[in-house]
């Protein structure tokens, strides 16, 4: 499928697979995935914060520079927690190239239950009321219901692209 130099951005919230669905997707594509929360991961974070929290002028530079850096090379697929309008805007601002933007949607209840489940350290559930309470929605989104299993919503996004670029 990869005749296009696809950079596809999966947002929402901590907990809704951005991670597992976007590794999977840039290994359908053949090209490299980031998981830009992680971003300056490091010890000195306080508990229950990712580096977002702490330096978001430098976090959001850096996701900007990589997705600069790749709408030159091969693309990418990049998972984040970019919540807000006026980041997600502030982002494609630079950039003269079409990005993706897939919105990973779920219930708070649910998200708790998958943070849980799989023992998140960076973020605890009941830190996620703040994160559902920050979030803008996408209008200008694919809008995936995390409702369907990982490799549906994997294929929903595949068919997606495919339709969009041929």
């Amino acid at each position: 499928m990869k005749s296009y130099n696809h950079i596809v951005v999966l947002v929402g919230v901590c907990g809704t697979g951005k991670s597992a669905v976007g590794q999977k997707v840039a290994q359908k594509l053949e090209i490299p995935f980031y998981d830009v929360d992680k971003f300056f991961a490091s010890e000195d974070l306080p508990k229950g914060k990712l580096p977002q929290d702490v330096n978001l002028e430098k976090w959001l530079t850096s996701v900007e520079d990589l997705i600069l850096d790749q709408s030159t090379q091969k693309g990418c697929v990049i998972s984040c927690s970019i919540l807000k309008k006026e980041h997600r805007t502030r982002l494609t601002a630079r950039i003269d190239h079409l990005l993706d933007w897939v919105f990973m949607n779920d219930s708070y209840e649910n998200a708790a239950l998958r943070v849980e489940k799989i023992g998140v350290i960076d973020r605890r559930a009941s830190l996620l009321k703040s994160d559902f309470e920050t979030l803008e929605v996408p209008k200008r989104a694919l809008t995936i219901d995390m409702s369907h299993s990982e490799q549906e919503i994997v294929d929903t996004i595949l068919k997606y692209l495919a339709r969009k670029y041929g």
